[in-house]
């Protein structure tokens, strides 16, 4: 097995993991976050890493919390699919990669500017980087280019 085959074969392991780990790990944190599915409740004896968020009018159903977890349940099964041939899946890896650090980017200065979002600072913002520089180091063409 040369280099090139042996590297797409772990890109390929990467967007299974990768995938599994938004389709079911991001459901189960949910759950297990206190915070995920009552937006803005923290329970006793949870750590303050800043303020809550400000409390749903819908008794902690907040629209934002569902929107994101839809995106990233949908680029999950989009990367389990791929997995079966990433070299022509690879702009799931681009997708990946310019959207994390652009999230990212974007939720560094909110996390100041907004004293009710700095655990996004400790939390879901590093993730964010660090998806990005797994994606990037297994990138499916990034073996055998010169």
């Amino acid at each position: 097995m040369t280099d090139q085959e042996k590297h797409l074969r772990q890109s390929a392991t990467v967007m299974r993991i990768l995938g599994w780990l938004l389709v079911v790990g991001l459901l189960l944190l949910a759950f297990i976050y206190p915070p995920g599915f009552l937006w803005g409740a923290q329970p006793e004896g949870f750590p303050h890493i800043g303020p809550a968020h400000p409390p749903s009018p819908y008794q902690g159903l907040h629209p934002y919390f569902y929107m994101v977890l839809a995106l990233y349940v949908a680029y999950g099964i989009l990367l389990i699919r791929g997995a079966k041939d990433p070299r022509r899946n690879v702009a799931l890896f681009d997708f990946g990669i310019l959207s994390s650090v652009l999230h990212g980017l974007v939720m560094v200065p909110q996390s100041f500017y907004y004293p009710n979002e700095h655990a996004h600072l400790w939390g879901d913002g590093p993730l964010l980087f660090a998806m990005a520089v797994v994606l990037w180091l297994w990138y499916p063409e990034r073996k055998g280019q010169a």
